[in-house]
């Protein structure tokens, strides 16, 4: 009986205390906001601004940046050919920085490593297993360092497809505002630039590839280049088309508006095509559903009745 007085006493004590000591970190928190709204409203910000704790998430940034570059360098991790093809599929998904394919070894050498630790300490501090399970071990070790090894790749590849079906969406209506520009008297770098401005708002990659065209365009000494390099950062059959036609045509001096005109004509009936392929299509798609949901039930309603009634007749003369 006294222990439990003992522990309402404690409690009374404590919940007080606790109450207290709430109110007064409220207040501290409550105080630190109604300041920074003075100053922000004085024209006076507070000490931890926003550009403060941006320039600590670059300095993070620049730290591994060149912890990358550190371990690229000691470490030769990619040479030749796959430097390349990594080179590639960085630009392609869309990472145009100079440090990009160095963080992208620095994740492929960390990244097989880590998950070989994890695993090791998953199994034996987690699970315990003792020695005689070390084969199993080292096999789920190779396992997790072989996926995280590929998780890089498999990223990247799944950033480039969702960047190339947006481009791919976003390409008629592209040409469509081309054939615009152009017609209203714009020349072929004003339209590019008009358009790329206009599309920013519902496909930023296509845009973005747009400007980089424009300056190429502009600063590079042979305009052949620049739509190549345009098709190479986008290595779609739409975009390969359109700078073939686009190269040629000044090659051979045809106006920009003219094959504009013959590019959106072209598109529309491929477009059409594909609808055209996509309905001729149907009836073999829906013949799985057929078989699968619609006659089975089909067959239990005709033939269920009659089975029924033959089932019912053996059974009544049988007993007769």
């Amino acid at each position: 009986m006294f222990s439990d007085l003992s522990f309402v006493a404690q409690l009374a004590i404590a919940l007080p205390v606790l109450i207290l000591f709430q109110l007064s970190v409220l207040s501290i928190l409550d105080r630190r906001v109604r300041l920074g709204r003075i100053n922000r409203s004085l024209g006076r910000m507070p000490v931890r601004s926003a550009a403060q704790r941006r320039s600590l998430l670059q300095k993070i940034a620049q730290v591994f940046r060149k912890l990358a570059t550190e371990t690229f360098e000691r470490v030769s991790i990619m040479r030749g050919g796959e430097a390349e093809t990594s080179t590639v599929l960085l630009r392609t998904a869309g990472f145009r920085s100079r440090d990009a394919v160095l963080i992208y070894a620095f994740l492929k050498l960390v990244l097989p490593a880590t998950g070989a630790l994890l695993a090791v300490l998953w199994f034996v501090v987690a699970r315990g297993d003792r020695a005689d399970n070390w084969l199993v071990v080292v096999m789920w070790c190779c396992g997790a360092a072989l996926v995280l090894s590929k998780a890089p790749d498999v990223v990247l590849v799944q950033i480039r497809n969702r960047r190339f079906k947006q481009v791919r969406k976003s390409f008629p209506d592209m040409l469509e505002l081309l054939v615009i520009a152009s017609e209203s008297g714009l020349s072929a770098n004003p339209s590019l630039s008009r358009v790329a401005a206009e599309i920013r708002m519902f496909c930023q990659p296509l845009a973005f590839e747009m400007q980089q065209l424009v300056a190429e365009l502009n600063i590079l000494p042979s305009r052949d280049d620049a739509w190549r390099n345009f098709s190479t950062r986008l290595p779609l059959s739409e975009i390969t088309i359109f700078a073939n036609a686009l190269m040629q045509a000044e090659r051979y001096g045809t106006p920009f508006a003219g094959a504009m005109r013959t590019l959106m004509r072209d598109e529309r009936a491929g477009r059409l095509l594909k609808i055209e392929e996509q309905a001729g299509r149907a009836p073999a798609l829906m013949t799985m559903p057929l078989i699968l949901f619609i006659m089975p039930p089909l067959f239990i309603v005709l033939v269920g009745p009659a089975a029924l009634s033959i089932l019912d007749n053996i059974m009544n003369g049988g007993f007769g």
